[in-house]
C-alpha cells in the first residue's frame, strides 16, 4: 500500500514564534473520511508550561459554533522535555460526529515554538484527493542506496 496516495495530507497552520498565545488552525472538511491524524509540533518549549491540543468540531464551515470534542492532548512540560529541540502531539479522530474540524494550540504559562500543525485525514469513502497543497510528494519503492 502506498500511505502518500492514500491519505489525504495538509498543513494547517504554520510557524509561531516563541508564545503563549493560543492560535487556531484552518478549518477542514471530513466529508468522505473515517478520520483525522492532527501532528502539532513544536520548537523550543520551556520546563512547567503546558501545551494543550484541543479538536474542536461543527456542523457548519464557517466555525460560527466550533464546540471541544471530549478529551484533550494537554502536556505539561518536563525538564527533559524542555531538552527537546523538536517535538510533537498527535491527536487522532476517529469517526467525528460533525463534519468540520478544527484545532487550537495553546501554550500556557511559559512559551514555546509552535512549529505548525499537520493533518492526515484517512481512509476517504471514495479516496482522497490529490495531495495538491503539498510542495512534493514522493514515492520511493524499494529504492537502492544513493
Amino acid at each position: 500500500m502506498n500511505l502518500l496516495k492514500n491519505v489525504k495530507i495538509d498543513q494547517i497552520l504554520g510557524y509561531f514564534g516563541a508564545g503563549k498565545t493560543a492560535k487556531t488552525t484552518d478549518i477542514i472538511d471530513m466529508s468522505g473520511y473515517d478520520g483525522a491524524l492532527f501532528i502539532a509540533e513544536f520548537g523550543t518549549i520551556l520546563e512547567n508550561g503546558t501545551i494543550n491540543v484541543q479538536v474542536l468540531q461543527d456542523t457548519a464551515s464557517d466555525g460560527g459554533t466550533m464546540a471541544a470534542v471530549a478529551g484533550t492532548a494537554a502536556h505539561t512540560v518536563t525538564a527533559a522535555n524542555a531538552t527537546l529541540t523538536q517535538s510533537a502531539i498527535a491527536v487522532d479522530i476517529f469517526r467525528p460526529l460533525e463534519r468540520y474540524l478544527e484545532v487550537t494550540v495553546t501554550p500556557a504559562t511559559q512559551n514555546a515554538v509552535i512549529c505548525g500543525v499537520t493533518v492526515i485525514r484517512y481512509k476517504g469513502k471514495m479516496g482522497p484527493d490529490a495531495n495538491g497543497d503539498l510542495l512534493k510528494g514522493t514515492q520511493l519503492v524499494s529504492p537502492s542506496e544513493a
